[in-house]
């Protein structure tokens, strides 16, 4: 995962027109890292509900979904299922990413 976090932090520099190093020169140890997640089914679905409504506060997010799903975005102000796809990852730029090439 750390690899793909990598790659995709090198191409999100080269597509606003930094080196593709940009991140990896201001990122260090101590500061940026990888944290992986699992999220188990809910016992209690439908009956009960995920997560509030939220932003990722983190540089970048790598998702894999299971084919549960659960997963939305927020769209023109209305929330839309994102339908799992076992052969895709989902890549999501948090609220750091937007902050860090000012």
């Amino acid at each position: 995962m750390s690899k793909i976090a990598q790659r995709m932090s090198e191409i999100l520099a080269e597509g606003l027109g930094c080196r593709s190093t940009l991140f990896a020169e201001n990122c260090s140890e101590n500061s940026c890292y990888v944290r992986l997640n699992r999220y188990p089914p809910c016992p209690n679905f439908p009956e009960a509900y995920g997560l509030v409504p939220h932003t990722d506060s983190d540089f970048l997010t790598v998702l894999y979904q299971d084919q549960l799903g659960g997963l939305q975005l927020l769209k023109n102000g209305e929330w839309i299922n994102v339908n799992p796809n076992e052969d895709a990852l989902i890549i999501s730029v948090g609220d750091l990413f937007e902050v860090l090439p000012n």
